[in-house]
């Protein structure tokens, strides 16, 4: 914990190798594009990491069926990827006021009105 802040996933500030590897985990993508084949008919093979227990080992698709599947992880536009907010982001947190301020309406900027230069 730093400044009240945890980074979770066994990972602490001072560990830079730690926050590497939490930061390449959040960035990687959604498929491993090195499972994925294209087969002699065309279709797309994706080979799974670990066998079915019927001992299915790879899942075909065709072009269309799997971008179906691929767009279904795409999420909506203007969602929030987190939802659930807990601590002092928190909608009912006693500090939540210290840590979130609300936009300023259209057409002003930060800076101005009332409360500009106080």
């Amino acid at each position: 914990m730093l400044e009240g802040f945890s980074l979770h996933a066994n990972t602490h500030a001072n560990d830079r190798q730690g926050l590497e590897r939490l930061c390449r985990y959040g960035a990687r993508g959604a498929l491993a594009l090195e499972r994925l084949a294209r087969m002699e008919d065309g279709r797309i093979a994706y080979r799974m990491k670990r066998p079915l227990p019927d001992g299915t080992a790879h899942l075909l698709f065709t072009g269309l069926e799997l971008l179906r599947r691929v767009a279904s992880l795409v999420p909506p536009p203007w969602a929030n990827l987190t939802r659930f907010f807990h601590g002092v982001f928190a909608p009912g947190a006693q500090l939540r006021p210290l840590n979130a301020s609300e936009n300023p309406p259209a057409g002003e900027d930060a800076t101005s009105g009332d409360n500009a230069g106080k």
